[in-house]
């Protein structure tokens, strides 16, 4: 089932359910999909739909065509955005309630890179639980190149996943690194021939949602708790997560189905 975007055009960011999946498109290719600032306001309530939505199994970002993902923030708002004090608190502000809708989410959630993934396009790709990309893909933080002070969540992400060493050459170099670097730091988890990207995220995404929910959610929740940057972990958190996946449903349909000898039919109960 398809629903009507919630937006559309250029300069929009399209918000569809295709099925189990929430997708959602960075719609700017005259400007490689850069992200504009009613772009970014329109992330975190997508996600908070998509999370309300109990057929919605997984959330897949992409950027609209294949020559980006997305090349970062649109610049030509910088002066608006972040030209004084309040304005930059205020923008840092929306990226970390944006990066906390997609990394809070008890939904899996993936993106599918085309193309150029930059600055703050590989802030939301980093945000993601799962990144497959094309072999011609791009990626790389500008921040030192435009004298912009990247926010502190974006760093946090980035050091989860690459580790101090490698986010020390990314942000200091500003430069930008092949698909083959990037799967060699763990920036991605795949590298697909280009052609073969859409069809191989598909088969992942399928096999995602296929998957016990509340078994991937408990999952989600423990590793987030884990990589968290202040606090110990939340037992209390953690115990209620797997209490709901041992009490559920599905976890009774996936013992049946292997005695069974049988494909599980998981509801999310």
């Amino acid at each position: 089932m398809s629903e009507k975007p919630l937006a559309g055009g250029q300069g929009a960011l399209i918000v569809e359910k295709r099925g189990a999946v929430g997708w959602i498109v960075f719609n700017q290719p005259a400007k490689r999909n850069a992200i504009n600032g009613a772009m970014w306001r329109g992330i975190a309530p997508a996600m908070r739909r998509f999370d309300a939505d109990p057929e919605v199994r997984c959330v897949a970002f992409r950027g609209a065509g294949i020559e980006a993902f997305a090349a970062g923030a649109d610049i030509s708002e910088f002066e608006k955005n972040r030209a004084e004090k309040t304005s930059v608190a205020k923008y840092d502000g929306l990226l970390d309630e944006v990066l906390h809708s997609i990394q809070d989410s008890r939904k899996p959630s993936v993106a599918m890179i085309h193309g150029f993934c930059l600055g703050g396009g590989l802030e939301i790709a980093l945000a993601c639980d799962l990144r497959y990309c094309g072999e011609s893909a791009q990626f790389g933080i500008p921040a030192a190149k435009l004298g912009v002070a990247y926010n502190v969540e974006g760093h946090k992400r980035l050091i989860e996943t690459v580790g101090h060493a490698h986010a020390r050459e990314i942000m200091f170099l500003g430069r930008r690194y092949s698909a083959a670097e990037a799967l060699g730091m763990a920036l991605v988890h795949r590298v697909f021939r280009d052609g073969e990207l859409e069809g191989e995220t598909a088969k992942i995404i399928d096999t995602l949602i296929g998957n016990a929910p509340l078994a991937i959610a408990n999952s989600k929740t423990i590793i987030e708790e884990f990589v968290k940057s202040s606090g110990t972990p939340d037992a209390a958190l953690m115990a209620a997560a797997m209490e709901r996946c041992a009490r559920s449903a599905d976890y009774e349909e996936g013992r049946k189905a292997f005695m069974e000898k049988r494909k599980p039919r998981f509801t999310g109960k």
